[in-house]
């Protein structure tokens, strides 16, 4: 950005080519994820696109959420209205909250009902908890007998330094069908201010 030569404006809605392709062999190839280019959207953060994908839902859409959560996914919800009314507890009735205790690990159940929407963050935003493959499938599963769809957050993927911690929800069979994934360079480079993440939208 400090130099003329290689500094540049406003950008293709999609984000630049050379970096979606960057993206696509680094991130996602070279683990063995068959993601394409036309897959990959540029964006101004994670943040941004968890909290502006629910634009897409409809107003009756029933979600849940891991407890404790990273807020947008709450918050981007309650302006779109479809949380319903905030309980003296602090919970919006609308919105089925998913505990995360040291009695189970961190790691939630799956609902006892049916979902629409289901936020996911691993590594997890607060707790730091990670899901193997096989807890990661039991969710993919899920998703695909209810007709729900997953909203996986990999924020923190850069920090994974253990073999059977999958870095994408797209190492899981299925889940292309089921999830969207949103990535930050923020925690992966340290540039923060700068505001440059990813969404990952399969076209299935």
């Amino acid at each position: 950005m400090s130099h003329a030569a290689t500094f540049r404006g406003y950008g293709p809605e999609q984000g630049y080519d050379f970096l979606r392709h960057t993206i696509v062999e680094h991130d996602f190839r070279r683990r063995g994820i068959d993601i394409s280019e036309d897959e990959i959207f540029v964006s101004d953060g994670a943040k941004s696109d968890t909290g502006n994908f629910q634009e897409l839902f409809g107003p009756d859409v029933q979600i849940a959420v891991t407890d404790p959560v990273y807020p947008v996914y709450v918050d981007a919800n309650v302006m779109g209205g479809r949380t319903g009314m905030l309980g003296e507890d602090g919970r919006w009735s609308n919105i089925v909250y998913l505990p995360c205790t040291a009695e189970n690990g961190f790691v939630p159940e799956l609902p006892s009902q049916h979902i629409d929407v289901i936020y996911l963050c691993y590594p997890n935003n607060p707790t730091g908890t990670t899901l193997s493959r096989d807890e990661l499938q039991k969710w993919v599963t899920y998703a695909q007998e209810h007709d729900a769809l997953i909203c996986y957050d990999v924020a923190y993927e850069a920090f994974i330094r253990h073999d059977g911690i999958p870095h994408s929800i797209y190492e899981l069979e299925g889940a292309r069908q089921v999830a969207v994934e949103f990535h930050s360079f923020s925690k992966t480079a340290g540039f923060t201010g700068i505001r440059c993440g990813y969404m990952v939208v399969p076209s299935e």
